[in-house]
């Protein structure tokens, strides 16, 4: 997370922690229970401003952990606890009163995890495990944006090409088109490809801090915009901080840039060794201060209003 967002969250929990519970914007209407044994307990947590169910917040087999997550928008690191905040299970069906900013809309999970489970946390400053990413010996290998073919279209930014409409090069990767900010992961042969249009660095490390699950702190100065392809064999914890609770994700569940992925694998580097040679970049494992969300107290029975 960057200090901006880090600053931004630790503003709003100030001001919210100032006012009475009574007074933090809430939902229209709330129920929170236990969940029920489940054979397929994968915790699923849907809906909320921005997504295609705006006006409601649906959780099933959903746990403490990814509830503080969405509520502090948290990165998995950030959250100290209780071990228990991970296995106990919750079903939270919930009303978003219409007009709802994204900022009350995070107060009122919030305000939901105080009033039903008894929440009080704070942040602090922790020294932890971090990279530092910093240029390799010989200089960065990163390309200068490619424009638009002449006479091409432009795509609509944000919206990649779907598999099936683009060209795949000689390794099965799908190319992704020049001339357009994107970030794009695809998997193939048991290979991950992050391929990158028109983007600064921060995005690769925003990617790579959810794959590797520790903060990734920019010393290579260098601000551009860029083009590139990074491959590599996977060996991350997890893909991203969604499934990080419902272990390794089955077909199904893929998105469409993951989709293709086989048991065998060729020859490529693991992560570290394709930053490195890849691009002419270097993670260096150090310590450095971390803002962290640290709960001090928080109930396993929920009260139901």
């Amino acid at each position: 997370m960057t200090l901006p967002n880090i600053a931004s969250l630790l503003i709003w929990t100030a001001v919210a922690s100032a006012q009475t519970a009574a007074t933090l914007p809430s939902f229209e209407a709330a129920s929170v229970k236990v969940s029920a044994p489940s054979a397929r307990p994968i915790p699923r947590l849907t809906g909320g401003l921005g997504t295609g169910s705006p006006g409601e917040l649906i959780g099933s087999n959903v746990t403490l952990t990814l509830l503080l997550w969405r509520a502090y928008n948290l990165i998995p690191w950030q959250l100290i606890g209780p071990d228990w905040l991970k296995s106990g299970k919750y079903d939270i069906d919930a009303k978003i009163p219409p007009g709802a900013t994204k900022e009350q809309f995070l107060a009122m999970i919030q305000n939901l995890m105080v009033e039903r489970f008894g929440l009080a946390a704070h942040w602090e400053t922790r020294d932890l495990p971090i990279y530092e990413a910093v240029v390799a010996k010989g200089g960065p290998k990163l390309k200068e944006p490619g424009p638009l073919p002449a006479g091409a279209p432009r795509p609509e930014a944000g919206q990649p090409p779907t598999l099936k409409t683009m060209a795949k090069d000689k390794d099965g990767f799908p190319v992704l088109p020049p001339g357009v900010p994107r970030l794009v992961p695809f998997v193939v042969n048991g290979n991950t490809r992050i391929t990158a249009r028109m983007e600064p660095l921060a995005v690769l490390w925003a990617d790579l801090e959810r794959r590797l699950l520790r903060p990734v702190v920019d010393k290579t100065g260098l601000t551009g915009t860029y083009d590139f392809d990074l491959t590599y064999v996977p060996d991350e914890p997890v893909r991203n901080r969604s499934t990080l609770e419902a272990g390794p994700p089955d077909a199904s569940q893929q998105p469409a840039g993951q989709a293709g992925v086989s048991d065998s694998s060729d020859a490529a580097p693991n992560l570290f060794a394709a930053i490195e040679s890849q691009l002419g970049l270097r993670l260096e494992s150090k310590k450095g201060p971390v803002q962290v969300l640290v709960v001090d107290h928080v109930n396993k029975t929920p009260t139901e209003n």
